[in-house]
């Protein structure tokens, strides 16, 4: 007879993965292609509200800080609604804002849109995150968070260009138009699709904002979240120039460099969730991180290093395997720190997204001040710094964990 609670008998059919996390990705899907489509907008979005490049910027900057710093505030200020009407009303928030900021006509509204924009990102995207993982059993939890955090990946790989494509068919307007339709269609399948019985947080969630990071691990985990998108982004943020600089790559080269990248996310990210449920979180957060390590030097030592005919196929290789592993690392991450506090999940999946937005914002400054020192054939040492640093914490907190296990470390064993 089987004693190990841990093996399902043969005779219990396999748990499914609920219809309704499909709904949570479009979700995630609209939010994602809004706040990342903007960056390739940013010209004509000038040009029609009549301000400079530099200002037009200051949009994604706006959208940026108000999610990281509104995201954990919001997330204690909702933690007593009911979870389904939450998200709900945060999607079709969304989509009323996105609406309104298509009719802007003036730079200070789009700019008062997006701030309003990242607030409801705030409160959707850790929500859903949360909901994800509490509608399967911690087996499924990686994979289920895969899924969310997928309609973000499908919105870099796909929605972006395509945002983009249709703006320049029918104006930046009429992407919004849409953008906010799809933000709409998913608030009415959350509504549908979500099962009614979907509580508030607990009520540990309600403590304040901050306070969940004094439990063990958690501002560890955080750190580590910053250092993952700091190292990334240092990168991401500036491979235009990287391919342009060392390969001499034109826009359709570049372009198929992004593409190849978003495919790339895509499938990481769900083997990603899916290595979670399988080998365990730690294991495959510092599998990916290693990985990111050696991605990131192999670029800028192919650069350096190699000549042009050998360095060519060996960039674009790393860039793809960068997507690959950059959004690998994500669901296991996640996984992660639901583990270090349970009760808490939409609060600590806040912070994680608030120190997402944080490294993003440091991983540009720390690339373009490497580019000033050195060049921008650089940016990938400065990247995997940020990763072995990373990779240093979470081995740290995982050689901590075996220790507190360990009959050895009490006084009697002493």
């Amino acid at each position: 007879m089987n004693t190990d609670p841990t093996i399902a008998p043969q005779t219990q059919p396999a748990e499914r993965l609920p219809l309704g996390l499909a709904w949570l990705a479009l979700g995630a899907f609209a939010l994602g292609t809004e706040s990342f489509m903007v960056v390739g907008l940013l010209p004509m979005l000038a040009a029609d509200l009549q301000v400079s490049a530099t200002r037009a910027e200051q949009l994604v900057l706006l959208f940026a800080l108000s999610y990281a710093i509104g995201s954990p505030l919001m997330a204690a200020l909702c933690a007593r609604f009911g979870r389904r009407p939450l998200l709900v009303a945060s999607l079709a928030a969304f989509a009323v804002i996105t609406l309104a900021a298509s009719m802007a006509q003036g730079f200070a509204q789009l700019a008062l849109a997006r701030v309003a924009l990242g607030l409801v990102a705030g409160v959707f995207l850790p929500t859903a995150s949360a909901v994800a993982a509490s509608m399967v059993s911690p087996a499924l939890r990686g994979r289920a968070l895969a899924i969310v955090t997928g309609g973000g990946t499908v919105a870099v790989a796909l929605g972006v260009p395509l945002g983009a494509w249709i703006a320049g068919w029918g104006g930046w307007r009429t992407a919004y138009l849409l953008v906010a339709a799809v933000a709409a269609l998913a608030a009415w399948g959350v509504a549908i699709g979500l099962p009614r019985g979907l509580a508030s947080a607990p009520a540990a969630a309600r403590a304040p904002s901050f306070s969940v990071t004094r439990e063990p691990g958690v501002l560890p985990a955080l750190l580590t979240t910053v250092l993952w998108t700091t190292g990334g982004f240092s990168f991401y943020t500036y491979i235009a120039s990287f391919l342009s600089g060392t390969l001499g790559f034109g826009a359709q080269g570049v372009s198929a460099v992004f593409c190849a990248i978003g495919v790339a996310a895509a499938i990481g990210t769900a083997t990603g969730g899916w290595a979670t449920d399988r080998f365990g979180a730690d294991r495959v957060a510092q599998g990916f991180a290693l990985m990111l390590v050696m991605i990131l030097a192999g670029l800028s030592f192919s650069a350096q290093m190699l000549p042009h005919g050998l360095a060519l196929p060996l960039i674009v290789g790393l860039s793809a395997l960068w997507g690959f592993a950059g959004w690998g690392f994500g669901p296991a991450q996640a996984v992660r720190l639901i583990r270090l506090a349970p009760d808490r999940a939409p609060m600590t999946l806040s912070l994680n997204a608030s120190a997402i937005y944080l490294g993003i914002a440091a991983g540009s400054a720390l690339g373009g001040m490497v580019i000033d020192l050195i060049g921008v054939s650089a940016v990938g040492w400065v990247g995997a710094t940020c990763q072995l640093a990373g990779l240093g914490l979470m081995l740290r907190a995982a050689h901590r964990a075996r220790a507190a296990r360990s009959p050895s470390t009490s006084p009697l064993a002493a």
